[in-house]
């Protein structure tokens, strides 16, 4: 397999993204020796601190937070121990539960990081590099800086409210002092991501190896906050282009590929790169501290036969085949789930984080095509059961579009389980918009207040000007 060619420089990282020590965790005070007017000096220089960009994302604090939302969801339930577990599996996550802070203050660290390289190469300290690369190295930074706000504004603000005032701090600007800021609308946040993923979708690198952020990466991404912001004539035309992509991306024959082949499977359109030794790793070999919900076993249990209850002898029978690969004693591997099949040790691969593949966003066109005005259901369903043939379940058809909907919520959360979370957010998109009752899906979400998690109380401590997120 071809190495990592790009190596991480982490005391350059840590020179400009360095761990909070004050109070006000919105931002980043560098502490080593390196400083804004040394640190980016050439092409190569401005590719470390892209790389440590990169290397962010797979840090403890954030690269494992899909299993938490997958226990805020209908997924699966946290079986065992797990840094910040408390609460999220019936849905009462405390506010002072000490990891949140440590996941607010790590997606800053990364923004923090993003607008630094953005500020240097738009100050044109990168001598001697071509426009066209320093257009895609800004994407990428852009790219990274839109996917962390997006982040943030899921996991604490009401991003399915386009006009609450509940959103996020957007930062876009290299912090080397303390400052506190309030809370923007969500409005404006998705107006920021918006603006960012537009310009990495324009100059972002083609052909690029699926641990980078490309261009297309940004659409795809793209396709997917169009989604959320209900502008659905846009979401399904941008879904469909990335899905008609002239780069190669497509859908494995084999769902069990998908997992195999890692960040370098034909469908990953972005996850981060994981190897043995130094390469470093994420921390999703802890999904062994989980287990599938009762919810997710039924509905895989329906999708095949009648009558008959499925089994997790050998290779499973009678269950969706994706529910039987993660689960059967014959391909579950040691992880408990056959989607990670490598332990937490220095001399494995590692595991692929999936940010965003393929067979999402043929689940984004279905779902934006069938909602937006004058939209194409017998196209919604096509896409639908592309996934559905797939998988090798028997297709959907099409009866009333309140039907299609639930059938593509729940397709989702068949080929996405314990992926990225969007499980979660599907509840929480369909419960806003009136297509389901989320209590009627989970029984502990009594309150749309569960719908947001606390802002962390270091966040409120640190920043006066923060307001805690309701019921809290």
């Amino acid at each position: 397999m071809k190495q990592h060619i790009r190596k991480i420089n982490t005391v350059l990282i840590f020179a400009i993204a360095a761990t909070i020590t004050s109070c006000n965790i919105d931002d980043i005070k560098p502490q080593n020796k390196l400083t804004t007017e040394n640190t980016v000096r050439d092409e190569a220089s401005a590719q470390m601190v892209l790389n440590g960009v990169y290397d962010l994302g797979r840090e403890f604090d954030v690269s494992f937070f899909p299993l938490h939302l997958a226990a805020l969801g209908n997924e699966g339930t946290i079986s065992g121990f797990m840094s910040g577990s408390k609460g999220f599996n019936v849905n009462e996550v405390p506010v002072d539960n000490v990891f949140l802070g440590n996941l607010y203050n790590g997606h800053y660290k990364i923004i923090n990081s993003c607008n630094f390289l953005i500020q240097e190469l738009e100050a044109g300290k990168a001598i001697g590099i071509s426009e066209t690369k320093k257009g895609e190295m800004l994407a990428e930074a852009k790219f990274q800086r839109a996917f962390t706000h997006f982040n943030l504004l899921r996991y604490f603000g009401e991003f399915y409210n386009l006009n609450s005032t509940y959103g996020i701090v957007l930062k876009t600007t290299f912090s080397t002092k303390l400052e506190a800021k309030p809370r923007n609308t969500v409005a404006e946040v998705y107006k920021q991501i918006e603006d960012d993923l537009i310009f990495a979708a324009a100059n972002g690198p083609v052909y690029v190896e699926h641990f980078y952020s490309g261009s297309l990466a940004a659409k795809a991404l793209l396709s997917k906050v169009y989604l959320y912001e209900k502008k659905f004539t846009e979401a399904a035309t941008l879904a469909e282009e990335v899905i008609n992509n002239s780069e190669g991306y497509a859908l494995e024959d084999n769902y069990a590929d998908i997992f195999s082949n890692s960040f370098n499977s034909s469908e990953v359109i972005f996850a981060p790169f994981t190897g043995p030794d130094n390469e470093g790793k994420t921390q999703m070999s802890q999904v062994n501290r989980t287990t599938y919900s009762q919810s997710l076993r039924t509905l895989a249990d329906a999708q095949v036969g009648t009558s008959t209850n499925g089994s997790l002898s050998g290779a499973g029978s009678g269950y969706d085949p994706r529910f039987s690969f993660a689960y059967s004693n014959a391909t579950k591997k040691s992880n408990g789930n056959g989607k990670y099949p490598f332990l937490d040790q220095i001399s494995s691969q590692g595991n692929t984080l999936y940010h965003l593949r393929l067979a999402e966003i043929y689940l984004v066109k279905a779902e934006a095509e069938a909602r937006r005005t004058g939209g194409d259901l017998g196209n919604a369903l096509g896409r639908l059961n592309e996934i559905r043939d797939r998988a090798g379940v028997t297709a959907k058809v099409l009866t009333t579009k309140a039907t299609l909907l639930e059938d593509i919520r729940n397709e989702k959360l068949l080929e996405l389980f314990f992926e990225n979370g969007e499980g979660w957010f599907d509840i929480v998109r369909y419960h806003s918009q009136g297509n389901l009752t989320a209590s009627a899906v989970k029984a502990s979400l009594v309150s749309e207040n569960q719908f947001v998690l606390p802002m962390p109380l270091d966040v409120i401590t640190g920043n006066n000007t923060i307001i805690q997120n309701k019921g809290y």
